[in-house]
């Protein structure tokens, strides 16, 4: 098979199917076009759907164990896409990377104790911290007011160490700014966490959508990383089964894995089911051909929607898409709220995840998910466009 534009460009009918995507009518309108939550509009790899059908088959669903074939099939991918050496016992199965956010906000702190998060940031993060009565420690991301562009404050995580965070809570690939880490930028937070003894809990999630020249870095691959640094990643983004429910958290200090494992078995937390754990098997080691396919394709995708935007919302600047599939649009020229901007594009027959969501810094952007098929995306934008019209 060949995963090239025409196998992505198909368009698969997903109404009705119980997706929040497409079926949450508080966000979009019945024939509205869904380009807010992060999943992909896209066929999940041939051997996924080859390896659930041949399960399904068999009549019986009973308890399952993890088989040691799932953790090689991960660090196999790791080490394959990535360099990243992960030795066997260095992980543990989750059922998603928001379980492993909050397990580590569980384990290495206390009730009312700071947690610094890098801003603005995926919604979960805050919930995360907040939910476990933990203070959220926001450290706002430098924004370049030409170029979009965001970088670490690492003098304002020093200081936010320095009034009691006891953990850092890193995105990399950062969502929504679609910022690419560099290895000296990880480095630098590292040896910060390193000298204040904090540990990093690290949602890599996002590792496998890089565009060209750019070269993801682990924080595991950080030698500072490595001693205090728990990483989070899924197959769910990449290969698009977020429903499976399925992850894995890395740890390369046994110290903090024991700790982290003897919390989760406190809290019940175990592995995804049946089907997430054949899923993901399946990915991480049939599926190679497949992924090389859609980074080709997001890449054109990606080129298309600068245009798009230039055309259909002029004043709008977006951030330099470094990574991710998900672009990050500074909609302020236009005088609208995030609140007035999703009653506009409600109505205008698009949906788009609010600014506001990633916190206070979002007012007035938007973050657009182009993982469709470029029809979609291009229809899309044009009722956003239709959206910002004056009345």
């Amino acid at each position: 098979m060949q995963f090239d534009a025409a196998y992505f460009d198909r368009i698969i009918d997903r109404r009705n199917t119980d997706c929040e995507k497409w079926d949450d009518r508080g966000v979009m309108n019945e024939n509205g076009i869904p380009l807010w939550v992060a999943d992909m509009d896209f066929p999940c790899p041939p051997a996924i759907v080859e390896a659930l059908e041949a399960r399904a088959k068999h009549p019986c669903f009973g308890y399952n164990i993890e088989n040691a074939k799932d953790e090689e099939a991960l660090i196999g991918f790791w080490q394959r896409r990535h360099g990243l050496k992960i030795n066997a016992g260095e992980t543990q199965m989750l059922p998603c990377v928001i379980t492993g956010l909050k397990a580590c906000v569980r384990c290495f702190t206390k009730e009312r104790e700071g947690v610094a998060i890098v801003t603005p940031v995926y919604g979960p993060f805050y919930s995360s911290i907040q939910l476990n009565r933990r203070k959220v420690m926001p450290v706002s991301l430098i924004r370049d007011g030409e170029t979009g562009r965001y970088a670490l404050d690492l003098d304002g995580m020093e200081k936010a160490l320095q009034s009691g965070a006891k953990l850092i809570m890193l995105c990399s690939p950062h969502n929504p700014v679609s910022r690419l880490w560099s290895e000296e930028e990880l480095t630098a937070l590292c040896r910060l966490a390193d000298k204040y003894d904090a540990p990093i809990v690290c949602d890599e999630i996002h590792a496998d959508f890089v565009y060209k020249p750019g070269r993801f870095v682990s924080i595991l691959n950080i030698p500072e990383g490595q001693k205090r640094a728990v990483m989070l990643c899924s197959a769910s983004k990449t290969f698009n089964v977020a429903g499976l429910q399925q992850a894995a958290m890395v740890c390369k200090n046994p110290d903090m894995l024991k700790a982290l494992r003897d919390g989760m078995a406190a809290a019940g937390i175990t592995c995804g089911n049946t089907f997430a754990l054949l899923a993901a098997r399946a990915a991480y080691t049939q599926s190679d051909d497949w992924l090389d396919g859609l980074i080709d394709y997001l890449d054109g995708s990606r080129e298309l929607l600068y245009d798009l935007m230039k055309q259909y919302a002029p004043k709008a600047v977006v951030t330099p898409i470094e990574a991710t599939y998900l672009a990050w649009a500074d909609m302020r020229a236009y005088g609208m709220t995030c609140e007035q901007l999703k009653e506009k594009c409600k109505a205008a027959g698009v949906a788009f995840t609010m600014g506001t969501f990633f916190g206070e810094e979002g007012e007035s952007f938007l973050r657009i998910n182009f993982a469709c098929p470029r029809s979609q995306l291009t229809e899309g934008i044009k009722r956003l466009g239709k959206a910002l019209e004056e009345e």
